[in-house]
């Protein structure tokens, strides 16, 4: 069967991956042992944001265009290497979001630039702080998988606007675990999951931006 474009970024890569889905955030943060991804699921996964074209655009103030000689930071360089667990394929849906691709951030540049979308980077404050998407918010997604109460006082930090929520990429369950404790806490506003995160990001020539 022949595959293309979002097809085969999402198709390909489940008949290939095989037993190497899932993984937690608890367990990303943890540390693991696993078998290396490899190169099959790595091109799979990356082959859809390495030939994306995207107009240039601007994000909370900053000009955005692509460049595909910049500079791709080390933890990006290599997602083949990455060891699974705790580095696993993360599912192409979560139950109450949807799925958002690296491209549709022009579709959606007008509500964000505007202030009533937000970019949400549900990493941990080590990530965030090496650098980000552009005027991102950080709400880690540890700090909405403890006690209830605090957990909701840390989700009015969105406001219940709508929201575009990522990590580290299709490798990485951290706002997998965000998304998934948000719909937990009947949060209100509309959620995106931007599955392939500052992978695809950087994968797309696309600047990251140092909060």
């Amino acid at each position: 069967m022949k595959l293309t474009g979002k097809l085969r970024y999402f198709g390909l890569a489940a008949m290939i991956a095989g037993g190497i889905w899932g993984g937690s955030a608890q367990a990303e943060e943890a540390g693991g042992g696993g078998k290396p991804l490899g190169a099959a699921v790595a091109s799979a996964q990356q082959d859809y944001a390495k030939g994306v074209s995207i107009a240039p655009f601007t994000l909370n103030g900053v000009q955005v265009s692509q460049n595909r000689n910049g500079e791709i930071p080390d933890a990006f360089k290599d997602p083949a290497a990455l060891l699974c667990k705790p580095f696993c394929v993360q599912p192409e849906k979560i139950d109450g979001s949807d799925t958002f691709m690296v491209e549709d951030f022009t579709k959606h540049a007008d509500a964000i630039n505007s202030g009533s979308m937000l970019i949400v980077d549900m990493r941990t404050d080590s990530w965030f702080a090496k650098g980000t998407l552009p005027g991102s918010v950080n709400l880690p997604y540890s700090d909405l998988t403890g006690a209830k109460t605090k957990a909701k006082a840390k989700m009015r930090k969105l406001g219940g606007k709508d929201i575009v929520a990522f990590c580290n990429g299709w490798w990485c369950g951290q706002s997998p675990t965000g998304i998934k404790a948000l719909t937990g806490l009947n949060y209100p506003g509309k959620i995106y999951y931007f599955r392939g995160g500052v992978q695809d990001w950087v994968d797309a020539g696309l600047p990251l931006s140092t909060p």
